[in-house]
């Protein structure tokens, strides 16, 4: 920065306001999975706020705007002997086998507990279901004719007051060494434990030629140890990449890593293409802990300035990040010091949901600039005279006078500009006088500028004056007395306590305590 001022001290104590381009808006989107993000800057919005530091404030929301069923759910149960096995008070009879709370209720009340959220979130728009035991068997998810594999959240085809996925759901069984699913076409799959069987059956409803959406999740359910057919490996081969499976080792029995009797494969196995193992120890906690799977999350606002990483956002409410959604965020975070110029906000907001990660980014294009004013003449002391003619910016003004005659003398072509250029955020205030005939003619002065300047590449104040009682001057600063009369200051820059940038071209003080002023200027 230029020192023509007084250094990097009096620039940060100057006034400033700051402008922006644009309005306030929110930038929306949706991320893989269909749930809603959006990122707003609030303020500074158009208008004046402090100088110096900016605070950014605004506003972030995921899963509270228009959402988009970009993804599928396929719920992959095991119905293997073993989950008939009582759990601890979880679920109640779900499928009216006269055995309550068994690990297989369990599993049904979580996946009906995945579907409530489903439906409620929005984001999944195909359902479909699958068994498996010794062998896999999809679910038949719609009643009347064929076997349908695909249904939606909220669908109720047979009007029988319920979703058509909770009554495929409810129907699935684990009874006398016979697993399987009733609704709507009974499929058994018998007892032991077979994950390449379920891995198959469930690829086939992710894969299914009614299965349109672009994200689709498995939820691999099972209490047990894989115990026959074969190595998972081969059927793993045949999962596209855009099926991400996560698994869930329901009860003390089961376990994420082990790799079953023959090596067969583990649930850690299964869970592929980004998704993950659950050990879920204690049963009961399953319907609590399985709609986690299509949960999203704000995962973390961020600035940038100038295209620049910015200060760290960590004023978030209700915070901290992340959080999951649905639910709306409020922001704020300040920038270092800002100079005068343009300048480039932006605030992304980012987050996941069971399609992946995305984000979101609003920006707005923070004129900085100073206020600026100048002026002709004032007089204060015995004799006072307001700033004559005296124009301000913003917004851009130009005054002139051709004569003006005072108590202190007469003025000559008098002329006060203010102009601020909002596209880069420099302000120049200028003051000129063709000649004057100040206190009885005791000081006569011609040619007298001021020139005050702010923008990117700093603040500068200047002024000349042609002579005084005919002595040459220019663009040199001092003082000459004149005896028994006055002191006259000529091209003098000073910076006020609070900051203000000032140019005087002349400031003549009398004996008496008379102050004149001829072309001032001032930003701030």
């Amino acid at each position: 920065m230029k020192r023509a001022v007084s250094g990097c001290a009096a620039l940060a104590a100057l006034s400033a306001v700051v402008a922006m381009a644009v309005p306030a808006h929110a930038a929306d989107g949706n991320l893989p999975g269909g749930t809603s993000i959006s990122v707003a800057i609030n303020s500074p919005a158009n208008g004046a706020v402090r100088p110096g530091p900016v605070t950014v404030t605004g506003t972030a929301a995921i899963g509270a705007g228009q959402v988009s069923a970009d993804t599928s759910l396929t719920y992959v149960v095991d119905v293997s002997g073993s989950t008939t096995k009582p759990g601890t008070g979880c679920g109640g009879d779900q499928n009216g086998d006269t055995q309550a709370n068994t690990i297989l209720d369990c599993e049904i009340a979580a996946a009906k507990t995945l579907n409530d959220q489903a439906a409620t979130l929005g984001t999944v728009g195909d359902i479909g279901a699958a068994v498996f035991a010794d062998s896999g068997a999809t679910a038949d998810v719609t009643p009347g004719g064929g076997d349908d594999l695909i249904t939606q959240p909220t669908t109720d085809a047979d009007g029988a007051g319920g979703r058509d996925i909770d009554q495929v759901l409810t129907s699935m069984f684990s009874d006398g060494g016979l697993g399987g699913v009733g609704q709507f076409t009974s499929k058994p799959v018998g007892q032991l434990t077979n994950f390449a069987a379920g891995v198959t059956a469930a690829t086939t409803v992710a894969t299914a030629p009614t299965n349109t959406k672009p994200h689709k999740i498995i939820v691999f359910l099972s209490d047990g140890i894989a115990n026959l057919g074969g190595s998972v490996s081969g059927p793993l081969s045949a999962v596209p990449a855009n099926v991400t499976i996560f698994t869930f080792a329901v009860g003390g029995r089961s376990s994420c890593t082990n790799t079953g009797e023959n090596d067969e494969g583990s649930l850690a196995d299964i869970a592929i293409h980004g998704g993950t193992c659950t050990p879920v120890p204690d049963v009961a906690s399953l319907p609590s802990v399985l709609p986690g799977v299509i949960a999203s999350q704000l995962t973390g606002l961020s600035l940038t300035v100038d295209g620049n990483p910015g200060p760290a956002i960590t004023d978030v409410a209700p915070g901290p990040l992340p959080q999951n959604g649905p639910q709306t965020f409020t922001y704020s975070v300040t920038t270092g010091a800002l100079a005068a110029g343009t300048h480039h906000l932006c605030v992304t907001a980012a987050g996941s949901d069971a399609g992946g990660n995305g984000n979101v980014t609003d920006c707005h294009d923070v004129v900085v600039y100073l206020k600026g004013e100048a002026f002709a003449l004032q007089a204060t002391g015995l004799v006072n005279i307001s700033k004559t003619p005296f124009v301000t910016c913003p917004p851009n003004d130009s005054k002139t006078s051709v004569l003006l005659n005072t108590p202190v003398g007469s003025v000559h072509a008098l002329n006060a500009n203010c102009v601020l250029d909002p596209a880069t955020g420099t302000t120049t205030a200028a003051a000129s006088i063709s000649n004057v005939s100040l206190l009885a003619g005791a000081i006569t002065i011609s040619t007298i500028e001021s020139s005050c300047m702010s923008g990117a590449s700093g603040i500068t104040g200047s002024s000349r004056v042609g002579t005084i009682n005919g002595i040459p001057i220019g663009i040199g600063h001092g003082s000459i007395g004149i005896p028994g009369v006055a002191q006259v200051f000529y091209n003098e820059t000073t910076t006020t306590p609070s900051g203000q940038l000032v140019q005087n071209a002349i400031r003549v003080r009398t004996l008496l305590g008379q102050q004149i002023i001829l072309a001032g200027c001032r930003l701030g």
